[in-house]
């Protein structure tokens, strides 16, 4: 393998992502501010919670070796300014910490960070259904695309509370990508979602297991989710005969449906769908009684079979089937809604939330 192989391009630039990753979430322990429990939070005493910035600084570093040392390999240009609107939605995480800004104007801003992405990408122009692509109309695959970027960044945000979780899955999801951008030849994809997985992996150790040292805040759970959407879009936008519309979702099914389902359960309660809440299926799991640790190795299981179902379906030409999709929709569907009614019979008759399916 030469040294100008993509493989040993993306080692490269992570390394330099990982260590700097490393290396600055470690400082922030000692440099941080912390994040103090309240009513919905899973930990009990006050942690540091910027270790995002960490994950800031991998990223940047990663970006900055490819310029330095592969000025050839990818687009620098497409990189640089979904990187320069992914600093901006870490600034905005980093406000929200700080401040504990409005969430309509937390989601407008995402919004608007979203689509000024998907304007420098561009928008999926078809729907791969099995050997055909169905044509859709610009204004439909933006809106979609649009949809797509602010639902993922918000909702690695939710699902970031549980010790190692965000970090354990994500970069699990974030890998899977760039071994689909490798194998469909999408060079910038594979660039960001690696060097992305590798500032991640930085940052695991100081947030895994029982006790975490730091979290990484609205900073590094923004950003991680905003550069997920991005990824994947790149993916599309570069492999556009490759029929990979559905490898994002399909990679991150297990939170998605996390997310979404709880959303249509709070929504069916009539609750306040912006207010906090501890309704997500981890967050229930973790007051059961399940240990951060547990409930984070379940989703990075869940991770490591979603890569492999998505690689595997890439490979056997079914990756670009409709029906492949909603068949594993509907597994996790009926995972989740397992889950969900033992937790509801288990837990004591007055802490019950109200039967909902």
């Amino acid at each position: 393998m030469s040294f100008e192989h993509p493989v040993f391009i993306l080692l490269h630039v992570a390394g330099f992502a990982f260590f700097i990753s490393l290396a600055l979430s470690g400082f922030m322990i000692f440099a941080g501010f912390l994040d103090k429990p309240d009513h919905r939070s899973n930990h009990k005493t006050p942690v540091p919670t910027a270790g995002g910035i960490g994950i800031v600084a991998g990223l940047g570093a990663g970006l900055l070796a490819l310029a330095m040392f592969y000025p050839d390999y990818g687009d620098h240009n497409l990189l640089g300014s979904i990187a320069a609107l992914g600093f901006g939605v870490a600034v905005l995480g980093l406000f929200d910490d700080v401040y504990r800004l409005n969430s309509k104007l937390k989601f407008a801003l995402i919004m608007v960070l979203a689509g000024a992405a998907v304007a420098i990408i561009g928008p999926p122009f078809s729907f791969p259904v099995a050997v055909v692509d169905v044509p859709i109309p610009y204004w439909i695959g933006f809106g979609g695309a649009l949809l797509w970027v602010f639902v993922v960044t918000n909702g690695v945000n939710f699902i970031d509370g549980s010790n190692g979780m965000m970090a354990v899955s994500m970069t699990v999801a974030f890998l899977a990508i760039a071994v689909v951008a490798v194998l469909v030849g999408a060079s910038s994809a594979a660039i960001l979602s690696v060097v992305m997985a590798a500032a991640l992996i930085g940052f695991a150790p100081y947030n895994s297991g029982n006790r975490a040292r730091i979290f990484g805040g609205d900073v590094g759970s923004l950003l991680v989710g905003y550069g997920y959407g991005t990824s994947a879009l790149i993916l599309v936008a570069e492999a556009p005969k490759a029929g990979v519309l559905y490898v994002g979702s399909l990679l991150i099914l297990p939170f998605l449906t996390d997310i979404l389902l709880t959303m249509l359960l709070r929504l069916r309660r009539r609750e306040n769908l912006l207010a906090p809440h501890k309704s997500h299926l981890y967050q229930r799991l973790i007051a059961a009684g399940k240990s951060h640790a547990s409930v984070s190795i379940l989703y990075g299981y869940g991770a490591v079979l979603m890569a492999a179902v998505t690689i595997a379906a890439l490979w056997f030409g079914l990756i670009r089937s409709l029906f492949f999709l909603a068949l594993w929709v509907n597994i996790m569907l009926m995972i989740y809604l397992t889950i969900h009614k033992k937790l509801t019979a288990n837990s004591p008759a007055g802490q019950r939330n109200p039967p909902d399916v």
